[in-house]
Protein backbone atom coordinates (compact mmCIF):
# COMPACT_ATOMS: atom_id res chain seq x y z
CA UNK A 1 0.00 0.00 0.00
CA UNK A 2 2.85 2.33 0.87
CA UNK A 3 4.59 1.60 -2.42
CA UNK A 4 1.43 2.29 -4.40
CA UNK A 5 0.95 5.59 -2.53
CA UNK A 6 4.50 6.68 -3.35
CA UNK A 7 4.00 5.69 -6.95
CA UNK A 8 0.81 7.72 -7.09
CA UNK A 9 2.57 10.76 -5.61
CA UNK A 10 5.38 10.47 -8.16
CA UNK A 11 2.87 10.31 -11.00
CA UNK A 12 1.05 13.37 -9.69
CA UNK A 13 4.32 15.27 -9.26
CA UNK A 14 5.38 14.30 -12.76
CA UNK A 15 2.10 15.51 -14.19
CA UNK A 16 2.40 18.81 -12.34
CA UNK A 17 5.98 19.31 -13.56
CA UNK A 18 5.00 18.38 -17.11
CA UNK A 19 2.30 21.03 -17.02
CA UNK A 20 4.62 23.59 -15.44
CA UNK A 21 7.30 23.22 -18.12
CA UNK A 22 5.12 24.46 -21.00
CA UNK A 23 3.82 27.22 -18.75
CA UNK A 24 7.35 28.37 -17.97
CA UNK A 25 8.29 28.12 -21.65
CA UNK A 26 5.26 30.18 -22.57
CA UNK A 27 6.12 32.83 -19.97
CA UNK A 28 9.71 33.05 -21.24
CA UNK A 29 8.47 33.37 -24.81
CA UNK A 30 6.05 36.14 -23.85
CA UNK A 31 8.83 37.96 -22.01
CA UNK A 32 11.14 37.73 -25.03
CA UNK A 33 8.36 38.95 -27.32
CA UNK A 34 7.74 41.91 -25.01
CA UNK A 35 11.45 42.74 -24.93
CA UNK A 36 11.61 42.52 -28.72
CA UNK A 37 8.61 44.84 -29.00
CA UNK A 38 10.47 47.35 -26.84
CA UNK A 39 13.62 47.04 -28.98
CA UNK A 40 11.57 47.74 -32.12
CA UNK A 41 10.11 50.83 -30.44
CA UNK A 42 13.58 52.09 -29.49
CA UNK A 43 14.81 51.54 -33.04
CA UNK A 44 11.80 53.46 -34.37
CA UNK A 45 12.52 56.35 -32.02
CA UNK A 46 16.17 56.47 -33.14
CA UNK A 47 15.04 56.48 -36.79
CA UNK A 48 12.63 59.34 -36.08
CA UNK A 49 15.40 61.25 -34.29
CA UNK A 50 17.69 60.80 -37.30
CA UNK A 51 15.06 62.15 -39.69
CA UNK A 52 14.27 65.05 -37.37
CA UNK A 53 17.98 65.87 -37.06
CA UNK A 54 18.27 66.06 -40.86
CA UNK A 55 15.32 68.45 -41.04
CA UNK A 56 16.79 70.65 -38.29
CA UNK A 57 20.28 70.59 -39.86
CA UNK A 58 18.82 71.99 -43.07
CA UNK A 59 17.28 75.06 -41.42
CA UNK A 60 18.90 78.29 -42.66
CA UNK A 61 20.33 80.68 -40.05
CA UNK A 62 22.06 83.27 -42.24
CA UNK A 63 22.60 83.63 -45.98
CA UNK A 64 25.54 81.24 -45.86
CA UNK A 65 24.99 79.18 -42.74
CA UNK A 66 22.66 76.35 -41.83
CA UNK A 67 22.11 74.73 -38.46
CA UNK A 68 24.39 71.90 -39.62
CA UNK A 69 27.24 74.38 -40.19
CA UNK A 70 26.72 75.92 -36.76
CA UNK A 71 26.58 72.57 -34.96
CA UNK A 72 29.73 71.30 -36.72
CA UNK A 73 31.86 74.11 -35.30
CA UNK A 74 32.30 72.52 -31.87
CA UNK A 75 32.19 68.92 -30.59
CA UNK A 76 30.43 70.11 -27.44
CA UNK A 77 27.64 71.66 -29.51
CA UNK A 78 27.27 68.42 -31.46
CA UNK A 79 27.11 66.35 -28.28
CA UNK A 80 24.62 68.69 -26.62
CA UNK A 81 22.46 68.77 -29.74
CA UNK A 82 22.36 64.97 -29.85
CA UNK A 83 21.36 64.81 -26.19
CA UNK A 84 18.66 67.43 -26.75
CA UNK A 85 17.24 65.51 -29.71
CA UNK A 86 16.99 62.35 -27.62
CA UNK A 87 14.44 64.15 -25.46
CA UNK A 88 12.05 65.04 -28.29
CA UNK A 89 8.41 64.44 -27.40
CA UNK A 90 6.40 61.72 -29.08
CA UNK A 91 3.12 62.48 -30.83
CA UNK A 92 0.56 59.99 -29.60
CA UNK A 93 1.50 56.41 -28.76
CA UNK A 94 3.82 54.07 -30.64
CA UNK A 95 1.98 52.10 -33.34
CA UNK A 96 2.65 48.45 -34.11
CA UNK A 97 1.79 46.95 -37.47
CA UNK A 98 0.77 43.28 -37.90
CA UNK A 99 4.27 42.27 -39.07
CA UNK A 100 5.87 43.67 -35.93
CA UNK A 101 7.14 47.01 -37.29
CA UNK A 102 6.91 49.84 -34.76
CA UNK A 103 6.26 53.45 -35.79
CA UNK A 104 7.09 56.40 -33.54
CA UNK A 105 6.37 60.04 -34.42
CA UNK A 106 8.42 62.88 -32.91
CA UNK A 107 7.88 66.59 -33.24
CA UNK A 108 9.53 69.84 -32.22
CA UNK A 109 8.59 73.44 -32.88
CA UNK A 110 10.94 75.74 -34.76
CA UNK A 111 10.81 78.08 -31.78
CA UNK A 112 12.10 75.31 -29.51
CA UNK A 113 14.98 74.75 -31.92
CA UNK A 114 15.82 78.46 -31.80
CA UNK A 115 15.83 78.50 -27.99
CA UNK A 116 18.19 75.49 -27.85
CA UNK A 117 20.55 76.92 -30.48
CA UNK A 118 20.74 80.20 -28.59
CA UNK A 119 21.62 78.32 -25.43
CA UNK A 120 24.39 76.43 -27.21
CA UNK A 121 25.65 79.64 -28.86
CA UNK A 122 25.90 81.39 -25.53
CA UNK A 123 27.58 78.46 -23.80
CA UNK A 124 29.97 77.07 -26.42
CA UNK A 125 30.17 79.01 -29.69
CA UNK A 126 33.55 80.65 -30.39
CA UNK A 127 33.17 81.54 -34.07
CA UNK A 128 32.21 84.82 -35.71
CA UNK A 129 30.01 83.76 -38.66
CA UNK A 130 26.85 83.38 -36.58
CA UNK A 131 25.76 86.05 -34.14
CA UNK A 132 23.44 85.29 -31.25
CA UNK A 133 20.65 87.40 -32.76
CA UNK A 134 21.08 85.75 -36.21
CA UNK A 135 19.48 82.58 -34.90
CA UNK A 136 16.10 84.34 -34.73
CA UNK A 137 16.22 84.61 -38.55
CA UNK A 138 15.35 80.91 -38.81
CA UNK A 139 11.67 81.81 -38.48
CA UNK A 140 11.96 84.11 -41.50
CA UNK A 141 13.83 81.51 -43.56
CA UNK A 142 11.27 78.72 -43.18
CA UNK A 143 7.51 78.57 -43.53
CA UNK A 144 7.18 75.69 -41.08
CA UNK A 145 6.40 76.23 -37.42
CA UNK A 146 6.56 72.58 -36.36
CA UNK A 147 8.85 69.78 -37.60
CA UNK A 148 7.34 66.28 -37.47
CA UNK A 149 8.94 62.98 -38.48
CA UNK A 150 7.92 59.32 -38.12
CA UNK A 151 10.52 56.61 -37.62
CA UNK A 152 10.19 52.87 -38.09
CA UNK A 153 11.85 50.01 -36.22
CA UNK A 154 11.94 46.32 -37.08
CA UNK A 155 11.78 43.42 -34.59
CA UNK A 156 14.49 40.77 -34.47
CA UNK A 157 14.11 38.22 -37.27
CA UNK A 158 13.05 35.38 -34.94
CA UNK A 159 9.93 37.32 -33.90
CA UNK A 160 8.96 38.92 -37.20
CA UNK A 161 6.53 36.25 -38.32
CA UNK A 162 4.61 36.43 -35.05
CA UNK A 163 4.20 40.21 -35.13
CA UNK A 164 1.89 41.73 -32.52
CA UNK A 165 -1.76 41.81 -31.63
CA UNK A 166 -2.34 44.70 -34.02
CA UNK A 167 -4.82 44.30 -36.87
CA UNK A 168 -4.94 46.19 -40.17
CA UNK A 169 -6.58 49.44 -39.25
CA UNK A 170 -5.11 49.51 -35.72
CA UNK A 171 -2.15 51.74 -36.42
CA UNK A 172 -1.43 50.59 -39.96
CA UNK A 173 -4.32 51.64 -42.16
CA UNK A 174 -2.70 55.00 -42.85
CA UNK A 175 0.01 53.35 -44.98
CA UNK A 176 -1.61 50.11 -46.20
CA UNK A 177 -4.96 48.85 -47.40
CA UNK A 178 -6.26 45.58 -45.92
CA UNK A 179 -5.44 43.77 -49.17
CA UNK A 180 -1.89 45.11 -49.05
CA UNK A 181 -1.50 43.95 -45.46
CA UNK A 182 -2.59 40.45 -46.38
CA UNK A 183 -0.28 40.26 -49.39
CA UNK A 184 2.81 41.65 -47.66
CA UNK A 185 2.26 39.54 -44.55
CA UNK A 186 2.08 36.41 -46.73
CA UNK A 187 5.17 37.09 -48.82
CA UNK A 188 7.58 39.36 -46.88
CA UNK A 189 8.96 39.76 -43.36
CA UNK A 190 8.58 43.00 -41.43
CA UNK A 191 12.25 43.83 -41.78
CA UNK A 192 12.02 43.37 -45.54
CA UNK A 193 9.04 45.70 -45.72
CA UNK A 194 10.95 48.36 -43.81
CA UNK A 195 13.97 48.04 -46.11
CA UNK A 196 11.71 48.33 -49.16
CA UNK A 197 10.30 51.57 -47.74
CA UNK A 198 13.79 52.98 -47.19
CA UNK A 199 14.83 51.99 -50.72
CA UNK A 200 11.78 53.81 -52.08
CA UNK A 201 12.68 56.91 -50.08
CA UNK A 202 16.20 56.91 -51.55
CA UNK A 203 14.78 56.46 -55.05
CA UNK A 204 12.40 59.39 -54.50
CA UNK A 205 15.27 61.61 -53.34
CA UNK A 206 17.30 60.61 -56.39
CA UNK A 207 14.45 61.51 -58.74
CA UNK A 208 13.81 64.73 -56.84
CA UNK A 209 17.48 65.65 -57.21
CA UNK A 210 17.40 64.98 -60.95
CA UNK A 211 14.26 67.07 -61.33
CA UNK A 212 15.77 69.99 -59.44
CA UNK A 213 19.08 69.72 -61.32
CA UNK A 214 17.20 70.08 -64.58
CA UNK A 215 15.47 73.35 -63.68
CA UNK A 216 16.55 76.29 -65.84
CA UNK A 217 18.07 79.35 -64.18
CA UNK A 218 18.91 81.07 -67.46
CA UNK A 219 18.39 79.92 -71.03
CA UNK A 220 21.81 78.26 -70.94
CA UNK A 221 22.28 77.34 -67.28
CA UNK A 222 20.53 74.74 -65.13
CA UNK A 223 20.58 74.29 -61.36
CA UNK A 224 23.01 71.40 -61.92
CA UNK A 225 25.44 73.72 -63.74
CA UNK A 226 25.22 76.26 -60.94
CA UNK A 227 25.72 73.70 -58.14
CA UNK A 228 28.70 72.15 -59.93
CA UNK A 229 30.67 75.41 -59.78
CA UNK A 230 31.63 75.02 -56.13
CA UNK A 231 32.19 72.07 -53.76
CA UNK A 232 30.59 73.95 -50.88
CA UNK A 233 27.44 74.58 -52.92
CA UNK A 234 27.31 70.85 -53.74
CA UNK A 235 27.54 70.03 -50.04
CA UNK A 236 24.82 72.58 -49.24
CA UNK A 237 22.55 71.06 -51.88
CA UNK A 238 23.06 67.57 -50.44
CA UNK A 239 22.05 68.88 -47.01
CA UNK A 240 19.04 70.65 -48.50
CA UNK A 241 17.87 67.43 -50.20
CA UNK A 242 18.11 65.44 -46.97
CA UNK A 243 15.59 67.86 -45.51
CA UNK A 244 12.95 66.97 -48.13
CA UNK A 245 9.53 66.22 -46.65
CA UNK A 246 7.92 62.81 -46.95
CA UNK A 247 4.38 63.31 -48.27
CA UNK A 248 2.98 59.79 -48.24
CA UNK A 249 3.76 56.08 -48.42
CA UNK A 250 1.74 53.58 -50.48
CA UNK A 251 2.06 49.79 -50.60
CA UNK A 252 0.88 47.86 -53.67
CA UNK A 253 -1.92 45.36 -53.05
CA UNK A 254 -0.69 42.51 -55.24
CA UNK A 255 3.07 42.96 -55.60
CA UNK A 256 5.98 43.65 -53.26
CA UNK A 257 6.46 47.28 -54.27
CA UNK A 258 6.20 50.34 -52.05
CA UNK A 259 5.94 53.96 -53.25
CA UNK A 260 7.23 56.91 -51.23
CA UNK A 261 6.49 60.49 -52.31
CA UNK A 262 8.89 63.29 -51.27
CA UNK A 263 8.69 67.03 -51.85
CA UNK A 264 10.51 70.33 -51.47
CA UNK A 265 8.95 73.76 -51.90
CA UNK A 266 10.06 75.94 -54.79
CA UNK A 267 10.27 78.91 -52.43
CA UNK A 268 12.72 77.11 -50.13
CA UNK A 269 14.82 75.98 -53.11
CA UNK A 270 15.03 79.48 -54.60
CA UNK A 271 15.85 81.04 -51.23
CA UNK A 272 18.65 78.51 -50.65
CA UNK A 273 20.13 78.98 -54.14
CA UNK A 274 20.13 82.76 -53.68
CA UNK A 275 21.92 82.44 -50.35
CA UNK A 276 24.57 80.11 -51.78
CA UNK A 277 25.06 82.50 -54.70
CA UNK A 278 25.77 85.43 -52.40
CA UNK A 279 28.08 83.43 -50.16
CA UNK A 280 30.00 81.09 -52.48
CA UNK A 281 29.39 81.72 -56.18
CA UNK A 282 32.42 83.12 -58.00
CA UNK A 283 31.20 82.89 -61.59
CA UNK A 284 29.52 85.47 -63.81
CA UNK A 285 27.03 83.39 -65.82
CA UNK A 286 24.30 83.48 -63.15
CA UNK A 287 22.99 86.56 -61.33
CA UNK A 288 20.91 86.46 -58.14
CA UNK A 289 18.00 87.95 -60.09
CA UNK A 290 18.18 85.00 -62.52
CA UNK A 291 17.57 82.51 -59.71
CA UNK A 292 14.31 84.22 -58.80
CA UNK A 293 13.03 83.35 -62.28
CA UNK A 294 12.80 79.69 -61.25
CA UNK A 295 9.62 80.50 -59.34
CA UNK A 296 8.06 82.05 -62.44
CA UNK A 297 9.03 79.13 -64.69
CA UNK A 298 7.74 76.46 -62.28
CA UNK A 299 3.99 75.93 -62.47
CA UNK A 300 3.58 74.44 -58.97
CA UNK A 301 4.65 75.66 -55.54
CA UNK A 302 6.03 72.25 -54.63
CA UNK A 303 8.30 69.83 -56.47
CA UNK A 304 7.30 66.22 -55.83
CA UNK A 305 8.67 62.87 -56.93
CA UNK A 306 7.71 59.30 -56.12
CA UNK A 307 10.28 56.57 -55.56
CA UNK A 308 9.76 52.82 -55.66
CA UNK A 309 11.36 50.14 -53.50
CA UNK A 310 11.30 46.36 -53.21
CA UNK A 311 12.44 44.18 -50.28
CA UNK A 312 15.81 42.41 -50.49
CA UNK A 313 15.38 38.77 -51.49
CA UNK A 314 16.74 37.43 -48.18
CA UNK A 315 13.65 38.81 -46.41
CA UNK A 316 11.10 37.14 -48.69
CA UNK A 317 9.08 34.22 -47.36
CA UNK A 318 8.70 32.49 -50.75
CA UNK A 319 11.94 33.00 -52.66
CA UNK A 320 11.64 31.35 -56.10
CA UNK A 321 13.70 28.14 -56.46
CA UNK A 322 16.92 28.43 -58.40
CA UNK A 323 16.96 26.93 -61.89
CA UNK A 324 19.79 25.49 -63.92
CA UNK A 325 20.88 28.94 -65.15
CA UNK A 326 20.93 30.24 -61.58
CA UNK A 327 23.16 27.35 -60.53
CA UNK A 328 25.51 28.13 -63.41
CA UNK A 329 25.59 31.78 -62.43
CA UNK A 330 26.21 30.92 -58.79
CA UNK A 331 29.34 29.05 -59.84
CA UNK A 332 30.66 32.35 -61.16
CA UNK A 333 30.56 33.71 -57.59
CA UNK A 334 33.81 31.93 -56.81
CA UNK A 335 35.64 34.40 -59.09
CA UNK A 336 34.44 37.37 -57.02
CA UNK A 337 36.20 38.51 -53.86
CA UNK A 338 34.09 38.37 -50.67
CA UNK A 339 34.22 42.18 -50.41
CA UNK A 340 35.33 45.19 -52.43
CA UNK A 341 37.06 48.40 -51.40
CA UNK A 342 37.70 51.79 -52.97
CA UNK A 343 39.64 54.83 -51.75
CA UNK A 344 38.52 58.40 -52.38
CA UNK A 345 40.29 61.73 -52.05
CA UNK A 346 39.24 65.29 -51.30
CA UNK A 347 41.13 68.51 -50.59
CA UNK A 348 40.97 70.50 -47.36
CA UNK A 349 39.58 74.00 -47.87
CA UNK A 350 42.51 76.09 -46.68
CA UNK A 351 40.44 79.27 -47.08
CA UNK A 352 37.86 78.11 -44.54
CA UNK A 353 38.60 79.85 -41.21
CA UNK A 354 36.80 77.04 -39.37
CA UNK A 355 39.36 74.22 -39.30
CA UNK A 356 36.96 71.70 -37.78
CA UNK A 357 34.33 72.33 -40.45
CA UNK A 358 36.92 72.14 -43.23
CA UNK A 359 38.12 68.81 -41.86
CA UNK A 360 34.63 67.30 -41.69
CA UNK A 361 33.76 68.51 -45.20
CA UNK A 362 36.98 67.05 -46.61
CA UNK A 363 36.32 63.67 -44.98
CA UNK A 364 32.79 63.67 -46.35
CA UNK A 365 34.03 64.65 -49.81
CA UNK A 366 36.61 61.84 -49.77
CA UNK A 367 33.92 59.35 -48.73
CA UNK A 368 31.63 60.47 -51.58
CA UNK A 369 34.54 60.12 -54.02
CA UNK A 370 35.23 56.61 -52.69
CA UNK A 371 31.57 55.64 -53.07
CA UNK A 372 31.61 56.86 -56.68
CA UNK A 373 34.71 54.82 -57.46
CA UNK A 374 33.23 51.76 -55.75
CA UNK A 375 30.06 52.09 -57.85
CA UNK A 376 32.21 52.13 -61.01
CA UNK A 377 34.07 49.00 -59.88
CA UNK A 378 30.81 47.21 -59.10
CA UNK A 379 29.44 48.06 -62.55
CA UNK A 380 32.41 46.31 -64.17
CA UNK A 381 32.08 43.00 -62.29
CA UNK A 382 31.32 39.99 -64.49
CA UNK A 383 28.12 38.03 -63.86
CA UNK A 384 28.86 35.75 -66.81
CA UNK A 385 31.46 35.72 -69.56
CA UNK A 386 29.38 38.20 -71.61
CA UNK A 387 27.33 40.06 -68.99
CA UNK A 388 28.55 42.74 -66.58
CA UNK A 389 26.73 44.04 -63.52
CA UNK A 390 25.95 47.29 -65.37
CA UNK A 391 24.27 45.27 -68.16
CA UNK A 392 22.22 43.34 -65.62
CA UNK A 393 21.14 46.50 -63.77
CA UNK A 394 19.94 48.06 -67.03
CA UNK A 395 17.48 45.22 -67.60
CA UNK A 396 14.74 46.43 -65.23
CA UNK A 397 13.79 49.40 -63.02
CA UNK A 398 13.31 47.10 -60.02
CA UNK A 399 16.91 45.93 -60.35
CA UNK A 400 18.12 49.54 -60.55
CA UNK A 401 16.25 50.34 -57.33
CA UNK A 402 17.68 47.29 -55.55
CA UNK A 403 21.18 48.14 -56.79
CA UNK A 404 20.89 51.64 -55.33
CA UNK A 405 19.83 50.15 -52.00
CA UNK A 406 22.72 47.68 -52.10
CA UNK A 407 25.28 50.42 -52.79
CA UNK A 408 24.03 52.41 -49.79
CA UNK A 409 25.35 49.55 -47.68
CA UNK A 410 29.00 50.42 -48.26
CA UNK A 411 30.67 51.76 -45.12
CA UNK A 412 33.92 53.61 -44.37
CA UNK A 413 36.72 51.31 -43.21
CA UNK A 414 37.47 52.11 -39.58
CA UNK A 415 40.72 54.04 -39.23
CA UNK A 416 41.14 54.54 -43.00
CA UNK A 417 40.97 58.34 -42.80
CA UNK A 418 44.36 59.80 -43.75
CA UNK A 419 45.44 63.46 -43.79
CA UNK A 420 48.27 63.74 -46.29
CA UNK A 421 51.05 66.39 -46.25
CA UNK A 422 49.76 67.99 -49.46
CA UNK A 423 46.45 68.91 -47.78
CA UNK A 424 44.32 66.08 -49.19
CA UNK A 425 42.24 63.57 -47.26
CA UNK A 426 41.80 59.89 -48.09
CA UNK A 427 38.93 57.63 -46.99
CA UNK A 428 38.39 53.96 -47.89
CA UNK A 429 34.93 52.39 -48.11
CA UNK A 430 34.04 48.70 -48.26
CA UNK A 431 31.03 46.56 -49.22
CA UNK A 432 30.21 42.85 -48.90
CA UNK A 433 29.47 41.32 -52.32
CA UNK A 434 27.36 38.33 -51.23
CA UNK A 435 24.07 40.32 -51.16
CA UNK A 436 24.75 41.40 -54.75
CA UNK A 437 24.95 37.77 -55.89
CA UNK A 438 21.72 37.01 -54.01
CA UNK A 439 20.07 39.89 -55.84
CA UNK A 440 21.27 38.59 -59.24
CA UNK A 441 19.89 35.12 -58.55
CA UNK A 442 16.61 36.45 -57.22
CA UNK A 443 15.82 38.71 -60.17
CA UNK A 444 17.07 36.12 -62.66
CA UNK A 445 14.26 33.87 -61.38
CA UNK A 446 11.60 36.45 -60.59
CA UNK A 447 11.81 38.27 -63.92
CA UNK A 448 12.80 35.19 -65.98
CA UNK A 449 15.86 37.02 -67.26
CA UNK A 450 18.10 35.38 -69.81
CA UNK A 451 21.64 36.28 -68.85
CA UNK A 452 24.07 35.60 -71.71
CA UNK A 453 26.85 33.22 -70.71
Amino acid sequence: MVKSSKLWLLLVAGAVLAGAAPARAGAVEEKLAAQNKLLAMRAARVDAMRKLAERINGLVITSGTTVKDFVATDDRIQTSMTSWLSGMKEVGEAKYTPDGICQVTLEVTVQEVIVELKRLHKQYYKGDKVRYEDIDQITANTKETTLTETGSGAPRPEFEARGTDAKPGAGGEDIMSKNAWAYWMAHCTGRGRLMAERAARLDALRKLGERINGLLITSETTVKDFVATDDTIRTKMATFMRGAREVCTRYHDNELIVDVEMEVTVADLVASLEQWHKEYYKGNKVAVADIAQISLRTETKDIRETGMGVPPDEYLKDLPPAGAQAVALANQASSWPPAMQATGQAALDSANPNAAQAKLMAIRGAELDARRKLAEQLSGLKISSKTLVKDFVAMDDQIRTSMMTFQQGCTPVKGSEKFLPDGTVEVTVEIDLEPLWNMVLYYENKLSLKIVN
